[in-house]
């Protein structure tokens, strides 16, 4: 094969290259965001699912607070029936002080169930409150999540196929001249082969020595630019070159 049919095939190689590295950049972006999109949904379900549950611990601790008051109460109302039947003034002191003790602790149950209500109150409104903005957010955000998944689906699909065409173009290459190729690319970003322009190569806008120059327009030679190593050409050299 001569020079320019190997240059003709490593710049058609290098097209192929360059476009499914457009496109996996292109996609990069997708999967964090998606990832993204997940962990703000979690973290919102985590956080109104804490909310539930400390309500319903709420709710439960007023229960138990109201059945120990209502327990106390009938207890209370037991000793004061007992007064009656005391006639030792030692015992119905004794009483009178049981029944005043518990009397101060339903006070203070009575305050704990008080509490107990506002704090459900307080939790009812939090947590309706967040389940309206998690149905908010979960409405708009699955609908991107949707859309990004459509697109990432579209992009690798392209990609897959972009492959399938290179792999046709990479078997048209030279062995010796794709593994150069190759060792290129991974050193210059997937950029290895590019045209050159008024004796400069357009890789790294450097001036190229006037023979190399030459020798690139002419074609004879596959050649490499002397300050960035990717593989230089003419382009209006290859311009109605045929590689069937």
């Amino acid at each position: 094969m001569s020079a320019l049919k190997v240059l003709k095939a490593l710049v058609e190689l290098q097209k192929i290259d360059a476009e499914i590295l457009k496109m996996e950049k292109g996609r990069q972006h997708i999967p964090a965001r998606l990832k993204e999109i997940d962990d703000t949904l979690d973290g919102m379900r985590r956080s109104l699912q804490q909310e539930l549950e400390q309500l319903d611990e709420a709710e439960m601790a007023r229960r138990m607070a109201e059945s120990d008051l209502r327990a106390e109460k009938e207890q209370i109302k037991k000793w004061e029936a007992r007064l009656n039947e005391v006639h030792n003034n030692r015992d119905y002191q004794a009483l009178s002080r049981e029944i005043e003790s518990a009397r101060k602790a339903n006070l203070a149950l009575e305050d704990e169930i008080l509490r107990k209500m506002q704090e459900i109150e307080e939790l009812k409104v939090s947590t309706d409150k967040k389940k309206a903005q998690l149905e908010e957010t979960e409405k708009k955000l699955l609908a991107e999540k949707s859309e990004l998944e459509k697109e990432l689906a579209r992009i690798d699909a392209e990609i897959s196929q972009q492959r399938q065409v290179r792999q046709q173009a990479a078997e048209r290459v030279e062995k010796r001249y794709l593994q150069q190729y190759q060792l290129i690319s991974s050193r210059r970003d997937g950029i290895a082969v590019v045209p050159v322009l008024d004796e400069h190569c357009l890789g790294c806008h450097m001036g190229i020595p006037p023979q190399l120059y030459n020798l690139v327009l002419r074609g004879d030679e596959v050649r490499t630019c002397p300050h960035c190593m990717r593989i230089i050409y003419y382009e209006a050299a290859l311009k109605d070159l045929n590689l069937d």
